[in-house]
């Protein structure tokens, strides 16, 4: 494609077809940006998909002439990129806190002995998750009942029940 037919291009791209066939054109040069500066690269595609969006969104705003296009869509891309790295800045640093919070708190029922993973086990497995929901998880029996679609009569029952099963079976 030559920058004739580029600029010809750029004079309408209010229109969805030509800012499709402008995208077409920047694509390969902003993924090659991308590629260059994310880690993973595989990253690297969804900036390129968030700066079509912001270009897409934006698009009465892109100049007519290529050079100038090209420029403020690589402006666009350094933004999606500050973003990117901002926000896998605050993902590290959440993951680091988490994994360190984990090691000096470990899950309720983590050293639970093989006599209650059995019984749990033996449990039906609605049953068992309406269990593990209000005991590890902190749900009332309602709360814990409606996430698993029963009512707060059926869950007090189940609940009862399954009670009832894990006493027999851990004190056999």
């Amino acid at each position: 494609m030559t920058r004739t037919d580029l600029e010809t291009m750029a004079s309408s791209l209010n229109t969805e077809a030509a800012f499709e066939d402008c995208a077409r054109v920047l694509t390969p040069a902003l993924m090659a940006y991308f590629i260059r500066r994310v880690d993973p690269v595989d990253d690297a595609t969804d900036c390129v998909s968030e700066t079509l969006l912001v270009l897409w969104r934006q698009r009465e705003r892109l100049p007519a002439n290529v050079d100038e296009q090209r420029a403020w869509s690589f402006g666009v891309a350094k933004r999606v990129l500050a973003n990117y790295r901002r926000g896998k800045f605050r993902r590290v640093a959440l993951s680091e806190k988490l994994r360190a919070c984990l090691v000096h708190q470990p899950a309720p029922g983590h050293q639970l002995g093989a006599e209650v993973h059995s019984a749990l086990a033996a449990l039906r497995p609605k049953d068992r998750e309406l269990v593990m929901l209000i005991v590890w998880d902190g749900f009332g029996v309602a709360g814990a009942g409606a996430l698993l679609g029963l009512s707060a009569t059926a869950a007090r029952t189940r609940y009862s029940r399954a009670r009832k099963h894990l006493r027999a079976t851990i004190s056999s």
